[in-house]
């Protein structure tokens, strides 16, 4: 167990500053807040806060972060109050204690839109103050360190959400001995069988690792060393996750891994990074292809390294980082190297450290659909990068596998959206045109272009993706607003929004409600409730609104129908016959009973059904009869079936049921005709086996045709 001496101790070393007897009082008050509990494995809970506290010390950080370590339970799991904090530890403290409250209170172990939500809600706390994940980082390493003492079902759970969410934000922040510990704790839990075979294989080749490892350190440090470079060299095995992943995603077995050592060598400053890069190569043959240069183009997180691959004793290939003291404490502590709160100043080098999660904060905002948001923020979590330049020189930094869309959006949204083609390198390209490290591009805009659908399969960045959802949500919206506009109007017989309503309705503004309303977030009959304060009501609908109308066509309702409306986002009002079959329990449940009786001139397809005795002539005098009506025909369907009886199924275009019942008449006044009956609402009635022919399309020769036919036979 850590001990809180200890911790003091090491915070001095590298902060002479700090306020020790105020980490001492929150060791006290801590531990007399958590007396008498104990965790799972049965020691004294206040052993957990002292190890969150010692990891937050390792990182270097602020007395005020450490003193968070040892509070960050007590609001959540005791009777300790955040006035309590506050008063004896002051407001900053409080406030991180605070945000470690609200994300010991988000549980991930849900649906996916839940765990997406709770993601969203642990982003927006910590982008706010980056040690409260600094904090939570450090809790997680130590759950993660006592694993063993819980249920096998929780260590999945556990170890799968350290997996996916935790090391990337810890390999994201650049702590990379955090993420390295984790994931090989993870993958033992998740995958022991592979885990203890791959421990086995590094186990079995230990000593011949160990030999080439120290006897290169020697070599290299004495080569440096002829050459006045002051150095210290370190060489280490690759954690056996990445062994894992390598191995699964390059399809080879553990022999085909050549560089299981890495070694960092660590020089005084810049200059020499790039001299001892000359001295290595001097020695040993580079492996083409494995040079990269991560000083003059750092990562998004901040790590700067040199890095390359060589042909080292025995044959082995082994991987040499070359960086300066300053870059070590950076890639091993990642932004508590550079903490953004040391003397209350933020350089433009930390701020661009932080912009991934600026980025990541943007796009939580902005996505609403839970499964895209989290495929983005994966994306965003996980990404390597590819550079290239603009055509006045600037570095561009994009995702592996970036397009020339997606260069075109991290320029600017505008420039995004009205890309038409590219330039690399000189030579016109599209936009599927996939960058490479150390492209040239010039974006070739047209003001007339617009985003297709078909973008976001060239997208590959998060950033341009979400550009491109934005701008047809936008499109969407004001379809969204335009319905709602128009329903609201029917309901409200044109009345002004009254201001008590909307806020009543739990909006902002007359236009979030009209776009509410055009989306089907706010039912209509709530509306009407709120609005005419007397229950569920009918909405009348008239000329002035039928703009607004769709009739189902699954019972083709027409005006003088009894119908009952379903509002559809962005498609208005969606009508069906009161007995409409294909309504749900709960469709019905949320109906809203419609009086549509005044007609408006329009046409609308209903259908009949008409059964004949068979006889020459007889289609071309019911299409006619039809005609006469005043009616159109849309569509017929004839079935033929036995006692020479024929059944046709006619679609017709009436303005309301009086045109359709002088149509209905006129049929049925016909020689020969059985039976007129709307087929519509109740559905296509089918009786026995039948043959069909679709006569659309040739419904303009009919009657012409049958005409003749009837002259022909009186002759």
């Amino acid at each position: 167990m850590s001990r809180i001496f200890e911790i003091s101790e090491r915070v001095r070393s590298y902060n002479s500053k700090a306020d020790i007897d105020a980490i001492h009082r929150a060791y006290v008050f801590a531990a007399h807040a958590h007396a008498g509990q104990h965790r799972i494995s049965g020691e004294p809970y206040i052993s957990h806060p002292l190890a969150v506290a010692s990891i937050l010390s390792q990182l270097q950080m602020d007395d005020a972060t450490i003193i968070t370590g040892l509070l960050h339970d007590t609001v959540e799991d005791t009777s300790v109050t955040s006035k309590e904090i506050a008063l004896h530890f002051g407001d900053n403290v409080a406030r991180l204690v605070e945000g470690m409250t609200k994300i010991g209170q988000i549980k991930f172990h849900s649906s996916e839109h839940k765990q997406v939500e709770n993601f969203r809600k642990m982003i927006l706390a910590t982008a706010k103050d980056l040690r409260v994940l600094m904090v939570k980082l450090a809790d997680r390493m130590h759950n993660m360190r006592t694993l063993k003492f819980i249920p096998a079902h929780k260590q999945q759970s556990i170890s799968q959400e350290t997996l996916t969410l935790y090391a990337p934000l810890a390999h994201r922040m650049g702590i990379h001995w955090i993420r390295q510990e984790m994931e090989d704790i993870a993958f033992s839990y998740l995958d022991n069988k592979s885990y203890q075979n791959i421990k086995q294989l590094v186990g079995g080749n230990g000593d011949s690792l160990q030999q080439t490892k120290s006897q290169l350190e020697r070599l290299l440090q004495e080569a440096l060393a002829d050459q006045k470079i002051e150095t210290e060299v370190h060489g280490r095995l690759k954690h056996l996750y990445s062994l894992h992943q390598k191995m699964k995603h390059k399809h080879i077995d553990f022999d085909e891994i050549y560089d299981l050592v890495a070694f960092r060598i660590i020089v005084k400053d810049l200059q020499s990074c790039y001299h001892t890069l000359g001295i290595i190569h001097s020695l040993y043959r580079p492996i083409p292809g494995r040079f990269k240069d991560y000083i003059a183009l750092p990562k998004p997180n901040g790590y700067q390294s040199l890095h390359t691959s060589i042909i080292g004793p025995e044959q082995h290939r082994i991987e040499v980082q070359i960086r300066t003291m300053e870059m070590h404490r950076y890639a091993e502590n990642g932004v508590a190297a550079h903490w953004i709160y040391k003397d209350g100043i933020t350089s433009e080098k930390e701020t661009l450290h932080f912009k991934w999660l600026k980025d990541l904060t943007e796009l939580l905002q902005s996505s609403r659909d839970p499964g895209e948001f989290l495929e983005n923020a994966r994306l965003d979590l996980f990404v390597m990068e590819v550079y290239v330049f603009s055509r006045d020189g600037d570095i561009i930094s994009l995702p592996r596998g970036a397009t020339v869309l997606d260069f075109a959006y991290a320029i600017h949204t505008d420039i995004g959206h009205h890309c038409e083609a590219a330039k690399i390198n000189g030579e016109r390209c599209d936009l599927r045109r996939k960058l490479h490290n150390g492209d040239q591009i010039e974006i070739i805009t047209n003001p007339a272009q617009q985003p297709h659908l078909s973008w976001l399969q060239i997208a590959r960045a998060p950033r341009s993706a979400q550009s491109i959802r934005q701008w047809f949500r936008r499109q969407d919206r004001q379809d969204s607003i335009d319905v709602g506009r128009k329903i609201s109007d029917a309901i409200l017989d044109g009345a002004k929004l009254d201001k008590r309503l909307i806020q009543h309705l739990e909006c902002s503004s007359s236009e979030e409600l009209y776009e509410r309303v055009g989306r089907g977030e706010i039912a209509l009959d709530k509306l009407v409730t709120v609005a005419q304060r007397s229950g569920r009501l009918s909405l009348r609908l008239t000329g002035r609104n039928r703009l607004m109308i769709q009739p189902a066509p699954c019972c083709l309702p027409i005006p003088g129908d009894r119908v009952l409306g379903l509002l559809e986002a962005r498609n208005g009002l969606k009508v069906h016959y009161c007995n409409c079959g294909t309504l749900t329990n709960k469709q019905i449940e949320q109906a809203f009973e419609v009086h549509w009786n005044e007609a408006d001139g329009r046409r609308y397809p209903t259908g009949i059904e008409i059964q004949t005795k068979e006889r020459r002539g007889m289609l071309a005098a019911m299409t006619s009869a039809i005609s006469d009506a005043g009616t159109n025909i849309a569509d017929i369907r004839l079935n033929q079936h036995p006692g020479s009886i024929t059944l046709l199924q006619v679609t017709v275009e009436v303005t309301d049921r009086v045109h359709l019942a002088n149509t209905i008449r006129s049929l049925r006044a016909l020689p020969g005709v059985i039976r007129v009956i709307r087929r519509n609402p109740g559905g296509v009635r089918s009786q026995g086996q039948r043959i069909s022919h679709t006569l659309r399309g040739w419904i303009s020769h009919i009657p012409k045709l049958g005409a003749d036919r009837d002259q022909k036979k009186e002759k």
